[in-house]
This record gives C-alpha cells, structure tokens and sequence, in this order.
C-alpha cells in the first residue's frame, strides 16, 4: 500500500531533471500541492534517496534533496 497521491508524487519526483516536464506534472496534479501529497512526496523522495544511495539515478540526489527541503521548511 502507499500514501494518497503516490503515482504522480513518483511521476514529479523522476520528473525533477527536466523542470518544464516537472512543472506541468505538478500544474495537472493539484494533489500534489495538498498535506497528503506533501507526503506522498517525502515518501517517494525517501524511497528514491535510498535507491540513490545504492547508485541509481545519482542526478535525482540533488534535486530531491532540494523538494525535501523545500517540503519541510
């Protein structure tokens, strides 16, 4: 099981190396924008960072670290 708005948290988070994709992914996904899917996107960005740290998608780690940052301020 995963949190309300998992799928397109996912979609936006794989999304982040190509900003204008990233912003029309947020634009049509209002969800994104609400508390559950704030936390959708800590949880795939959580999931993601741990996939990184084991070699995957190393261009995701700043830009991740940058949408947990911007979440939690």
């Amino acid at each position: 099981m995963a949190p309300v708005a998992y799928d397109p948290a996912l979609l936006y988070a794989y999304s982040l190396l190509a900003p204008r994709a990233a912003a029309r992914i947020h634009a049509e996904f209002p969800i994104l924008n609400t508390p559950a899917g704030h936390t959708a996107l800590l949880v795939v960005a959580a999931d993601l960072l741990q996939s990184a740290s084991r070699g995957d998608h190393p261009g995701l780690i700043e830009p991740l670290r940058s949408l947990v940052t911007s979440l939690t301020q």
